[in-house]
């Protein structure tokens, strides 16, 4: 059978059981859009996630005065450390200003900047862990000009039993959408393909072949997915877009990653599920 004529009977075929194709693109339509949802929630939350994850970071204070461009070339030299920031104690105030601007009235008080400098000191992803910060915290802390250092331990490990926790979560949460969503669309297409189960009979018993028979269902098939994957991925920008407005400000959002990924799913399942549908009429 030939592409042409294959595509011929899938638009005849789509025409003239036009309610029912619409009904199982709704659906699929749907099914694709709640997956994709769920997909913009779960990589804002990894993102989300990573960003936390980078600011954990140790803040050493400093003695005054202290040779700066020594210490952080020492600290640098510490395994585990990626990047060693200096904040001047003015730049502090400045910084505790912007963020806390009730506290204009209270540092007032003093007649001299109360912050000392510090060194903000970043850390490999691996060493993002109490274990990793006590470590590092400890060899700064023999370096001749550190006061004081402060990382929060304890906070970080509760952070990562939060991200594991969440973590497990989600992937359960993303299997059951997953396969709920495949198993609609399937029992949808094959709800579809059943109501034409007589029409099938009768092609078997004028003697048409098992591809001229499938061929134009996986067709069907084809543009549902193509058009369902292409109506989820235009809603997700919609609520993409609502959500950026009217609650959150800033959202990740990848265009081509969901537009591809939306059309890829709806095709792959149209096909595989229009394919498994027709092959037990075939039999």
């Amino acid at each position: 059978m030939s592409l042409q004529i294959s595509i011929r009977e899938g638009i005849k075929t789509i025409t003239r059981n036009g309610s029912l194709f619409f009904l199982s693109l709704l659906v699929v339509s749907i099914s694709l859009f709640l997956l994709s949802l769920f997909g913009l929630v779960t990589i804002n939350l990894y993102y989300s996630l990573r960003i936390l994850d980078e600011k954990i970071e140790i803040i050493a204070f400093l003695d005054e005065p202290a040779d700066i461009t020594t210490l952080k070339s020492n600290i640098l030299k510490i395994h585990g450390v990626r990047d060693v920031i200096y904040v001047s104690s003015d730049q502090a105030l400045k910084e505790l200003q912007r963020e806390l601007k009730e506290t204009e009235e209270v540092l007032s008080i003093f007649e001299e900047n109360p912050l000392p400098a510090s060194l903000r000191i970043k850390l490999d992803a691996d060493y993002r862990n109490a274990q990793g910060l006590e470590d590092i915290s400890g060899k700064i802390m023999l370096l001749r000009g550190v006061k004081e250092t402060i990382y929060g331990g304890e906070l970080v490990d509760q952070l990562k039993k939060i991200t594991k926790a969440i973590t497990a979560f989600d992937i359960g949460l993303l299997l059951i959408i997953v396969f709920s969503v495949i198993f609609v669309i399937f029992q949808t297409i094959k709800l579809t393909i059943f109501a034409r189960s007589r029409e099938i009979e009768i092609m078997k018993l004028v003697g048409a072949s098992a591809s001229f028979i499938a061929v134009p269902f996986a067709f069907e098939g084809f543009v549902q997915g193509f058009v369902g994957g292409l109506i989820a991925f235009v809603l997700t920008i919609i609520t993409y877009q609502i959500a950026v407005v009217y609650f959150f400000g800033e959202l990740y959002f990848h265009f081509w990653w969901f537009f591809f990924g939306d059309i890829a799913c709806g095709i792959i399942f149209g096909i595989i599920g229009s394919g498994v549908a027709v092959q037990r009429f075939l039999k």
